[in-house]
């Protein structure tokens, strides 16, 4: 049900061993570096640090990732680089004020992840059609970004409320891309690990709205708005 191939973790074929170490080791340190900020009190500078470290590390790891699937390509991972980064990026713009300059690129970021969208389901419906892979899987697979679309939809929608929302919105796509971070992982070595292929499926889905609600129930009852993302 999950269209990737499991990779062997202490081979680094068919990829560039530099490259393939790398995006192993900045993976677990971004990691970390969300670890860190989640435990932090928001804006403290530990909180910050671990943010900006898990921002970076996670841009890194897209970039790492897309070089690997040039030599070995597979369309959920494809899909999960890009998501990661346009997640990390909308988290970002979130805090900085609502100029033009920010707002175009939000619009342009909500262009691009769409296309990407569009760019997988082109890919997957033949090969659901044809009977090669299950429809679960790319359908559960486009649900996080489509997801995140929606939340674009509706910041803005309710771009008047920009100051209030921003907080939430930054919460929600850093922990969809820390959720994102770690199932593309479990998807290549869930066999490895006798994962159920039902909880790498499904459970980031739960995964992450717990979480949302669980760190937004932390923030001050200023940032607690009703606004969904």
């Amino acid at each position: 049900m999950i269209p990737v191939d499991p990779v062997n973790l202490a081979d680094y074929a068919p990829f560039d061993p530099f490259s393939y170490y790398i995006h192993i080791v900045i993976g677990l340190i971004g990691w970390v570096g969300a670890l860190v900020a989640l435990a932090s009190q928001k804006g403290s500078r530990r909180h910050i640090l671990g943010g900006r470290l898990f921002m970076i590390s996670t841009i890194v790891v897209s970039v790492t990732a897309l070089i690997l699937l040039s030599t070995r390509f597979a369309p959920p991972l494809f899909v999960a680089a890009l998501t990661a980064v346009y997640a990390i990026a909308t988290a970002f713009l979130a805090l900085r004020p609502g100029t033009q300059k920010v707002r175009r690129t939000e619009y342009g970021l909500f262009a691009f992840e769409l296309a990407m969208l569009l760019l997988f389901m082109a890919m997957a419906i033949p090969n659901i059609i044809a009977g090669n892979i299950p429809v679960m899987g790319p359908v559960v697979i486009a649900i996080i970004p489509i997801i995140l679309l929606i939340g674009d939809i509706n910041f803005f929608r309710n771009a008047g409320q920009r100051a209030a929302l921003r907080v939430r919105r930054h919460l929600a796509r850093m922990i969809w891309a820390l959720i994102i971070s770690i199932r593309a992982p479990l998807a290549e070595i869930y066999a490895e690990l006798s994962i159920p292929v039902f909880f790498i499926l499904f459970g980031p889905l739960v995964a992450a709205p717990l979480m949302i609600w669980f760190f937004l129930r932390k923030l001050p009852r200023s940032d607690r708005v009703t606004a969904k993302e």
